[in-house]
């Protein structure tokens, strides 16, 4: 009797874990069955490589993984570059370096054969910089010194493991006070010197890294890439190596760029003798006042422009979308959770933004 009463009192565990099993197993993320050849493929066949987000924390999850390395071939390192972040950072004092972040997404590239593209050596982003940089008080040459401990011991750490460095990022938007950002070392360095320092540091560092000088609202033929034309016109003339400029193109669906003024901006820095690589990619719906449906094909119309004038501007060997599916965007974190920016949506089913970029990729 008291084995019979045992058995009734387990038999609704035995039930429900099953139960829970199977609907935990439905509700689990599975990754797509999406067409063949794999984006990447395609983009190999342009010369170009496709890039997205490695985020150290989602690596170790499977739909996530595989989109990562079966659709794209370049990993980026952002965030875990920076010299402050959410585990303290790269830098945590001015003596010391914490690469475990970073180092986790050097081996996960490594282990999938994904180069790197790594985000920044240095960026003015206040809140992304250490408080014991901001509070010591350093003087103008300390600075310069502390910036160039850092780049030396980072890019050589660093050599022959990461392909590609944003050197410099946001310097120009920042200079122009756009959206009201400005640069904690423009202010207190001066743009030219800074910038020139970085690069030089960079080459000596590690000489077969790809330099890049990074921005945002460049895209165009604007204020913001006539400053960045400039400043890369002359900073060539005086020896400075910069292999390559950066488009961000964090993008505004609401008015997007223009294809066309899009190729003639990418051919200009290509005839100063640079590449352009499209950085950050991503197309921020939040603005637009039409149906979700609606959404999905504006976007993936801005999403196979751009992909297209990339293509046709032959300047173009590299793009990367910061983000595979809408659950990860950045833009989450200022508040936007209805910005729709990415190509898969957050049950990682592909949107028309994903057929968009095939479309652009399968053409000649």
């Amino acid at each position: 009797m008291k084995l019979v009463k045992k058995f009734w009192l387990l038999l609704p565990f035995a039930i429900v874990l099953p139960v829970a099993g199977l609907i935990l197993w439905k509700t689990q993320p599975r990754t797509p069955n999406l067409p063949e050849p794999p984006l990447k493929a395609l983009a190999q066949d342009h010369g170009i490589q496709l890039g997205n987000f490695a985020i150290s924390s989602r690596l170790n999850e499977k739909p996530y993984s595989e989109l990562l390395s079966g659709q794209f071939d370049l990993a980026l390192a952002d965030n875990t570059p920076n010299w402050y972040f959410t585990d303290g950072g790269l830098r945590p004092s001015e003596t010391t370096y914490n690469f475990t972040q970073m180092d986790q997404v050097v081996q996960y590239a490594q282990d999938h054969n994904m180069p790197v593209q790594a985000h920044h050596f240095l960026w003015g982003e206040q809140k992304w910089l250490p408080n014991w940089l901001k509070n010591g008080n350093y003087s103008k040459d300390q600075l310069l010194q502390i910036i160039h401990d850092h780049i030396q011991t980072v890019g050589n750490h660093y050599s022959g493991q990461v392909q590609e460095w944003t050197v410099v990022n946001e310097p120009f938007t920042r200079a122009e006070g756009v959206f009201g950002l400005n640069d904690w070392w423009q202010d207190r360095l001066g743009q030219q010197d800074y910038i020139d320092n970085a690069f030089k540091w960079a080459r000596q560092a590690d000489p077969h890294a790809t330099l890049i000088l990074n921005d945002f609202n460049n895209e165009a033929i604007n204020q913001t890439s006539n400053d960045m034309y400039d400043y890369v016109r002359a900073a060539k003339a005086r020896g400075v190596p910069i292999d390559a400029v950066g488009f961000q193109m964090h993008l505004d669906g609401t008015h997007p760029p223009v294809k066309d003024e899009v190729i003639a901006n990418m051919k200009r820095f290509g005839d100063l003798g640079v590449k352009v690589y499209v950085t950050e990619f991503d197309v921020n719906m939040h603005d637009l006042q039409v149906s979700n449906s609606d959404k999905d094909k504006i976007e993936g119309n801005i999403y196979y422009d751009m992909m297209r004038a990339c293509i046709e501007s032959k300047v173009c060997p590299s793009f990367s979308i910061l983000g595979i599916t809408d659950r990860e965007t950045w833009y989450s974190y200022i508040g936007l959770n209805d910005s729709r920016p990415l190509p898969f949506d957050k049950n990682y089913q592909p949107k028309p933004a994903y057929y968009a970029l095939r479309a652009a990729l399968e053409q000649p």
